[in-house]
């Protein structure tokens, strides 16, 4: 999902880096300063995810500053010089939780945004993780689908045309490799309900997944 927002110069800036969604996580959190962010990043567990320098994320700061998503306010620090405190505005609120609720469209960014997503989600709204991993498996095996339907067609011959089968086949695998992984974390956060709570997985507002689709009586 990529949001638009038209600035001066004819120019158009959007959202397109996995690393600014998390910043907009983390001063949902609470307001931050812009080393505070960066240790976040550096020392936490985000940065099992997500690795930027510190001119980099000044840098996305900058930009969702301009995109209206962020702002910032100076704060004495007795004789230092002031530094800024970043802090979310409703508009950058209303952005991260649509993105936060909607599965990621390509499986080669799920290692990166779905992480993200499954991050922010066990802070902020933990009853849904079900729902977002549910989702996310609805979207892969969607995709899986459109792999499979398009490597069923006749094989063209020459050189060119067996390479793009080949990479077919390597996305055929790596797809059903992460629907896989989704499918175990879908199980095992069942069983966790239900050890701990005694909940069943459609006592928790699990989705069930069969085919791809959300069978009736389960909203997508």
């Amino acid at each position: 999902m990529k949001l638009f927002l038209f600035i001066n110069r004819g120019k158009t800036m959007y959202i397109s880096e996995p690393a600014e969604y998390a910043i907009l996580g983390l001063l949902e959190s609470q307001p931050m300063h812009g080393y505070e962010m960066f240790q976040q990043f550096k020392n936490g567990a985000l940065g099992q995810i997500v690795h930027l320098e510190m001119s980099q994320m000044y840098a996305f700061l900058k930009k969702l500053e301009r995109l209206m998503y962020i702002e910032a306010q100076l704060e004495t620090q007795g004789l230092r010089p002031p530094r800024k405190i970043f802090h979310l505005t409703a508009q950058g609120r209303h952005i991260f939780f649509q993105w936060l609720k909607e599965p990621v469209e390509r499986p080669r960014e799920i290692r990166i945004l779905f992480l993200i997503k499954l991050y922010f989600v066990q802070q902020f709204t933990p009853e849904e993780i079900g729902h977002l991993i549910d989702q996310q498996i609805i979207a892969c095996r969607n995709f899986l689908n459109h792999l499979e339907a398009r490597h069923s067609l006749p094989l063209e011959t020459g050189d060119e045309a067996f390479f793009d089968h080949v990479v077919l086949r390597g996305r055929i695998y790596q797809t059903r490799s992460l629907l896989d992984w989704l499918q175990e974390l879908q199980h095992e956060l069942a069983s966790e309900l239900d050890d701990v709570c005694g909940i069943k997985p459609h006592a928790a507002h699990f989705l069930r997944v069969e085919d791809g689709v959300a069978l009736p009586g389960h909203s997508q």
